[in-house]
């Protein structure tokens, strides 16, 4: 009981996360955007029928365990699974997993800011910003596997730091097989794989000259330790045995398959809903997933027109002033690391500000160079590293103990959460009238 008094509000919001992707989530007709295509692979994993995905197999596995362990509920109506078409089957089914996920990311994300300053009250605010962002809240509710890259990407990070920090080999290892599964879900998560490796260069590099280290990651063991960035290839393999045993295909012709679908003809495969990768921080073009609309009859004879939509659209405060910490902190990191390193003194902020700005730019510029049609669901793995940003600059406001700083931190709190509750809807697919749904479509491009 004193652990949950001491924890509650961590606790709290871990609940309050839970509910906004739990609530009603089957209510939503399925399949919705792109459950046309996970979920079936899913389906044909456990119906054992041949198919091709443009993306490595883990996030299908992870949907076909959801729909087979929803098929073991007593209560949860029976799947044929050796026959069952996905518009036949309940959309709960594929989608739970996914809700869990961004649930357990949540706490991920207060671990890692725990590990990384030792600070529980910066740690909360990570926690807030990943509870209400809308992205990942509607991404943790329909059947796709952007949330699994995140949640397994930022796991790989939380056992880096504390292998680094702690001197732990287990951790290491952990992570790195951590890092193989993200690669598995998306090959864009070797974003994380390049942030951990720039984030030990960096330090390893500064730890041979005359630079003083306040807070002591064991970065020089990772010297010893280089088969870390190797292993999550060969883990990364792994995961495809059991799609190469069970497919007419090798995995060589596999891989050809995916890279002619990425690399090639890429002028053949543009979408509406997609976006340049430096529109993403300013939202101009979110993805509609869903729509639907019902007209009623008011008492006066009137017709009042009723919308169900889902929008991928962030929660836009936090996005911008996530966006703005990010720049600030850039400048900031500049400064300190271009000190001479005789008079350079390294100290836990510097750790933590290197690597949640590599982080973001790792995971965010390499996609100016991607010849394919690409979306604002492309951003999430960097705009949670703007979060742990915001997250930190909040802090050091808040515990200069101003006045005026403590103004513009409310202030700002205040408007994330304000906007949070204001586009719920828009996030969560529930009924509001035509009206309401255009007071939130403030651009053109949003609709």
């Amino acid at each position: 009981m004193t652990s949950i008094i001491g924890n509650w509000q961590i606790i709290l919001i871990l609940l309050i996360g839970a509910a906004l992707r739990f609530y009603n989530l089957g209510f939503i007709p399925g399949p919705i955007f792109d459950e046309v295509f996970y979920p079936d692979f899913a389906l044909s994993y456990l119906k054992g029928e041949p198919f091709f995905s443009v993306h490595p197999p883990l996030g299908s596995y992870i949907l076909a365990f959801g729909i087979y362990i929803y098929d073991l509920i007593p209560w949860a109506e029976g799947i044929d699974l050796s026959s069952a078409q996905l518009d036949q089957i309940n959309p709960l089914s594929f989608r739970w997993i996914g809700a869990l996920a961004g649930v357990i990311l949540i706490y991920v994300g207060y671990k890692l800011a725990i590990e990384m300053l030792d600070q529980r009250f910066f740690a909360l605010l990570v926690a807030l910003f990943l509870a209400l962002d809308g992205s990942l809240m509607v991404d943790s509710r329909i059947g796709i596997i952007n949330i699994y890259l995140c949640l397994f990407g930022f796991m790989a990070i939380l056992f880096f730091v504390k292998g680094l920090k702690n001197s732990e080999h287990g951790s290491l290892i952990v992570s790195s097989f951590l890092l193989g599964a993200v690669i598995s879900v998306k090959w864009n998560g070797l974003g994380f794989w390049l942030t951990l490796l720039l984030f030990s260069l960096l330090f390893f590099f500064l730890s041979r000259k005359q630079t003083s280290f306040d807070y002591k990651y064991q970065i020089s063991k990772i010297a010893s330790f280089v088969i870390y960035f190797f292993a999550p290839f060969f883990i990364y393999l792994l995961f495809w045995l059991p799609e190469i045993f069970d497919s007419e295909y090798s995995l060589i012709d596999k891989h050809f398959q995916m890279i002619s679908y990425h690399f090639e003809n890429a002028d053949q495969k543009d979408h509406p809903y997609s976006s340049p990768w430096y529109t993403w921080p300013f939202m101009i073009r979110p993805i509609g997933y869903f729509f639907d609309s019902e007209t009623l009859v008011g008492e006066d004879g009137s017709f009042i027109e009723f919308y169900s939509a889902i929008h991928l659209l962030p929660n836009p405060a936090l996005s911008l002033l996530a966006f703005c910490a990010v720049i600030i902190l850039t400048f900031k990191w500049i400064d300190t690391l271009a000190r001479p390193a005789s008079s350079l003194r390294l100290s836990k902020d510097t750790y933590a500000i290197s690597l949640i700005l590599l982080g973001y730019y790792s995971n965010f510029l390499p996609w100016a160079i991607a010849s394919r049609s690409t979306f604002i669901y492309h951003y999430q793995p960097a705009a949670v590293f703007s979060f742990f940003a915001l997250a930190f600059l909040l802090h050091k406001l808040f515990i200069k103990n101003k006045f005026e700083n403590k103004l513009l931190y409310y202030f700002a709190l205040s408007l994330i959460c304000i906007s949070a509750i204001y586009w719920l809807p828009i996030h969560l697919g529930l009924e509001i009238t035509s009206e309401n749904f255009y007071s939130r479509m403030w651009f053109s491009s949003w609709i």
